[in-house]
């Protein structure tokens, strides 16, 4: 039995599929939100009727509120939910005194889907809607199902949120980012729903979760501010799962600043067989999905790889100095270093080694991409000629690796001409690859085939950088989960774009000068490689407002080189 001050509790069969607002979150605050009034100007009631369209409470009944009784029987507000980047309206010229009607345009840019799921679209919008003036003022009589939302009605009421589920390793937290109705009492309790839910569609094939399909979870906010979870159906779990499925939930509430103590139950009792109730961060520690690495900042300064150390670049032994190295990537779990190295035939080698040891060739093609480990240091790939991607793993003995070629049959459904990779890199848990095709950003879920011979398949690409356009060069993965990307723009040379092509940034230009042709992250500090210099830049520095030259590489052009 749960008690406590706020209790909003119920329990979620293991088959559904929860609204981004749960069927047991709290009634959102309405407070807020705009209702008619008596002579409203028409254009102004559509306005505030898309503005309450926002929340979805009881059948979106703060909109409906807006619509006559008859077209808010027939409206089907459930069909989608769109997102654009602006709403223009325009009276059309067959207007009378008591009805108007409204040609609706924008851009849509995105579209919310089951659990608060974004989908990036870019795509044309045009719809007509149509108002009366009755006894109470004007009512929409007439307008499209489904729901539109201007862009920053969207991000005014609804807040990007990380659910966590885990690699096939079970090792790594994976994000999965929602989008959340704001105006409620707890996000804790929509939370807890969604993650009871499982992964988005895209992850299902690439992740596993420990909680249990087909049972029961209840939570609620106790007197005393402990939040408490209780979990029905896991009696079959191993203690190491019950402790990975701990770690779920308390990094899924803490990173949404959901303020613990956490209280996690099995059945009313302790989930672990040591008693524990209540948990901190600090028992799931080595899950923490932004743990970021303690291996040295390395470079590629004319084609060798250094090592800063204070304000020097120090060579590694065992790496050639002679100026063939074109890119290279860190191993950082064991210390492993893999390079592309140019050959006087015109071929590319793709080198792997341990630091200050002699590296073997692993594989030659005409061109290959800049190599990129998974966080663990066990897959690593490269993209050999634009379109064949390569995944090696050691096999155990010294520095030899399997090779085996990733299914990219998925590419084939790009509206694109002849579509190359140009960049490749993995996500520190190895679900996901961001890739660079003809100059645009794309997102693909690492899916593990069910073979039982450990190849991969890509998931079908979807475009996160349409803000970014054609004009990337370079990308790379931040701590936090979202990319950092560098382009040809002298206006725009760097961004940091979402995982789900929600939102897009431009990061300060200043002392830039493009193109940008490569990036990499550390923490709050972020690297890139400008048409001159190796420059930095430290997000939580309130006096960096440029750009600066790594001390240790002033006066050369260098690549970061950074590990996960």
């Amino acid at each position: 039995m749960l008690a406590g001050g706020l209790v909003a509790c119920t329990t979620l069969p293991g088959e559904s599929t929860p609204e981004a607002v749960s069927s047991y979150v709290s009634d959102p605050d309405a407070g807020n939100l705009p209702t008619p009034s008596e002579g409203q100007p028409p254009d102004l009631l559509l306005r505030d009727f898309y503005l309450a369209s926002t929340q979805q409470a009881n059948n979106r009944q703060a909109a409906k509120e807006f619509l006559t009784d008859t077209a808010a029987d027939e409206w089907q507000d459930s069909v989608s939910t769109l997102i654009l980047d602006r709403l223009d309206l325009n009276a059309t010229g067959g207007a009378s005194g008591d009805e108007v009607t409204y040609v609706v345009r924008g851009t849509v840019v995105g579209r919310l889907g089951t659990g608060g799921v974004y989908q990036p679209e870019n795509s044309p919008y045009e719809e007509e809607v149509t108002l009366e003036r009755g006894e109470s003022g004007w009512r929409i009589t007439d307008l499209p199902d489904g729901v539109i939302l201007d862009r920053s009605d969207f991000v005014g009421a609804y807040q990007a949120h990380d659910l966590y589920f885990l690699d096939p390793t079970k090792r790594f937290l994976v994000p999965d980012r929602r989008w959340i109705y704001n105006r409620q009492d707890n996000i804790g309790f929509s939370l807890v729903s969604l993650l009871a839910g499982g992964p988005r569609n895209q992850l299902q094939d690439a992740v596993e979760t420990e909680f249990p399909s087909g049972n029961g979870i209840q939570a609620a906010v106790e007197e005393d501010g402990t939040f408490t979870v209780d979990i029905t159906g896991i009696a079959d779990l191993s203690v190491d799962d019950r402790e990975v499925l701990a770690g779920q939930l308390v990094w899924t509430l803490a990173m949404s600043d959901v303020r613990g103590p956490y209280r996690i139950l099995a059945d009313g009792t302790s989930i672990t067989d040591n008693g524990r109730e209540d948990w901190t961060l600090a028992d799931v520690s080595d899950l923490d999905p932004q743990k970021t690495s303690d291996e040295p900042l390395r470079a590629l300064r004319d084609g060798a790889l250094v090592e800063v150390e204070g304000d020097s670049g120090v060579t590694l032994s065992g790496w050639t100095s002679s100026g063939e190295l074109e890119s290279a990537a860190s191993g950082g779990a064991d210390g492993r270093i893999a390079a592309v190295s140019g050959r006087g035939d015109g071929q590319r080698s793709l080198l792997v080694g341990d630091v200050g040891g002699d590296p073997v060739t692993a594989l030659t093609a005409r061109s290959l991409s800049r190599p990129s480990w998974s966080g663990d240091a066990q897959n690593l790939y490269v993209v050999a000629d634009g379109r064949r991607v390569h995944r090696l793993e050691p096999t155990g003995s010294g520095i030899q690796m399997d090779e085996s070629t990733v299914n990219t049959s998925a590419l084939d459904s790009l509206d694109i001409d002849d579509p190359r990779i140009s960049v490749f890199t993995v996500s520190r848990d190895g679900t996901r690859a961001a890739m660079l095709i003809n100059g645009r950003l794309f997102i693909s879920v690492l899916q593990r085939d069910g073979d039982g011979g450990g190849s991969m398949t890509l998931g079908t690409p979807m475009e996160v950088g349409q803000r970014v356009g054609d004009t990337a060069l370079s990308v790379d993965w931040r701590d936090d989960g979202t990319l950092l990307v560098g382009t040809r723009a002298n206006d725009a040379p760097v961004w940091g774009v979402t995982v789900d092509g929600s939102e897009a940034s431009q990061l300060s230009s200043r002392n830039i000068t493009a193109p940008v042709v490569a990036v990499g992250s550390a923490g709050s500090v972020q690297y890139i490689l400008d048409s001159r210099a190796m420059l930095q830049l430290d997000d939580e520095d309130p006096e960096a407002r440029f750009w600066r030259e790594v001390p240790a590489l002033q006066g050369a052009r260098a690549v970061p080189i950074l590990s996960k």
